[in-house]
C-alpha cells in the first residue's frame, strides 16, 4: 500500500507541476493537493497486487495493435459490404477475474478492441458485452483475451 501511495503521489505531483509550474508557492499547494488526491484515490481505487510477467506482457502489448487493426478491418468490412449484415447482440459473458481493479482494468482494455464493448454488470456476476456481430464467438474470444491479460499481469495464480 505504501509503494502505491508513493507512486500515485509522485504522479499526481508531477501532473500538478506540469500544469501549474514549480514555483515555490504553487508547489506547496501542489503537495497538499497531491496528498489529498492520493488519499482519495487509494480509498476509491485500492491497489491491486500484480506480478507482471515480462514475456507475456510484451506479447500482450505487441498483439494489441495487430488485433485492433484486424478487428477494425473486420468491422469495416461488416459495415460496408452490402452482402453482409451485422447481427448486433448483447452477450452475457462470465469473467474469471474477481470483481475489483483487475477486472476493471481488463474491461477497459477490452473496450479498446473494435466490435465489442463491455456494457455493464448482469445478475449472477456476468458482464453484458455489446457485440457488433453476435454470431462471432464473442464469449470465447473474451475468455481467451482475459486469460492472456491475467497471465501477463501474473493474476492467474
Amino acid at each position: 500500500m505504501a509503494r502505491a501511495a508513493v507512486f500515485r503521489f509522485g504522479l499526481l505531483l508531477l501532473l500538478w507541476v506540469a500544469i501549474a509550474g514549480a514555483e515555490p508557492a504553487d508547489l506547496a499547494v501542489g503537495v497538499v493537493a497531491a496528498m489529498l488526491a492520493t488519499w482519495a484515490s487509494l480509498r476509491l481505487l485500492p491497489p491491486i497486487q500484480v506480478k507482471p510477467r515480462p514475456g507475456d506482457l510484451a506479447l500482450l502489448l505487441l498483439r494489441f495493435p495487430w488485433q485492433a487493426v484486424s478487428a477494425g478491418a473486420e468491422v469495416a468490412r461488416l459495415a460496408l459490404d452490402p452482402r453482409r449484415r451485422p447481427v448486433p447482440a448483447t452477450i452475457a459473458w462470465t469473467p474469471r477475474l474477481p470483481p475489483g481493479g483487475a477486472r476493471d482494468a481488463f474491461l477497459a482494455y477490452a473496450s479498446l478492441l473494435p466490435g465489442t464493448l463491455p456494457a455493464g454488470d448482469l445478475p449472477g456476476g456476468a458482464i453484458a458485452i455489446h457485440a457488433l456481430d453476435g454470431a462471432a464467438g464473442i464469449a470465447d474470444a473474451m475468455s481467451e483475451e482475459e486469460a492472456r491479460f491475467a497471465r501477463a499481469l501474473g493474476l492467474d495464480g
